[in-house]
């Protein structure tokens, strides 16, 4: 199996866990008060969109924006879910701060491989 089949298969499992978690009444209420809605979901999409970043075989432009509209659909059957459960609710503060996450996260990672002389090796070959 490719790596990026492997990087692909980490994020549905790391996804269909949150949704499933988030789906146990009272579960995603008790971590929110805990630890913070808008934190748990800037730590989720943050991760989902290092997974993600590694995943696409394209120039970083293209790897950038791929890994953003993932995102941005990820977060929105995630608010779907949400808005389906009669415990749960839909924010769309939720998935802009999805959106956020995925914006400064593809901003680091691609600042990185421009200042990284390995990548840029592998650029110029």
């Amino acid at each position: 199996m490719s790596i990026r089949l492997r990087y692909l298969a980490v994020l549905l499992i790391l996804f269909s866990m949150m949704i499933l978690l988030g789906s146990l009444p009272g579960q995603a209420d008790r971590l929110s008060e805990r630890f913070g809605d808008k934190s748990l979901h800037l730590l989720a999409y943050a991760g989902f969109s290092m997974i993600c970043f590694r995943i696409w075989i394209a120039p970083r432009r293209q790897r950038i924006i791929l890994t953003i509209v993932m995102i941005a659909v990820l977060g929105l059957i995630d608010e779907g879910i949400q808005a389906a459960l009669p415990y749960r609710n839909a924010s769309l503060l939720d998935w802009c701060v999805d959106l956020l996450a995925a914006m400064l996260t593809v901003s680091a990672l691609s600042l990185h491989e421009s200042l990284s002389p390995l990548q840029n090796t592998h650029a110029k070959n």
